[in-house]
Formats: structure tokens, sequence, C-alpha cells
């Protein structure tokens, strides 16, 4: 597994979160405007996208979010 940086950030409010991968690192960005129930709910969803590999499935990214908001 990869290392994994979070970081709280100030994002716009339809924006909860993103991973990023540089560098075998994986930088995940939590908008630190929302509540912390919310935020762990983004936390969450990305550690999904990790687990899943989606970095390097090469699907669609409508589909692997669709999929990831239905798990």
């Amino acid at each position: 597994m990869n290392d994994i940086n979070t970081i709280l950030y100030p994002l716009p409010m339809q924006v909860k979160g993103f991973a990023v991968l540089k560098d075998s690192v994986i930088t995940i960005v939590i908008n630190e405007n929302l509540s912390p129930e919310a935020r762990l709910e983004a936390y969450r969803h990305e550690i999904y996208h990790i687990e899943h590999d989606d970095f390097f499935s090469g699907r669609d990214v409508s589909d692997i979010e669709r999929e990831a908001h239905n798990a």
C-alpha cells in the first residue's frame, strides 16, 4: 500500500474531498468547512477509492463515483 497523508483544506462546499497520487504517496484532501461527521464520511469515501485501486482501474470516473456512493 502507498503512504497516505490527509489534510484539511478550505474547498467549495460542493467538494467534500478528493485524493491525489504522486510519487507513490496518496494525499487525501478533506474540506475543512464540513462538519466532523461529514469530514469522516468524505475520508471514508476516499479510502474506499484507495482500497479498490480506483487510481489504476482505467474505468470512467462517473462509473467509479456511482459505485463508491452506492457502497
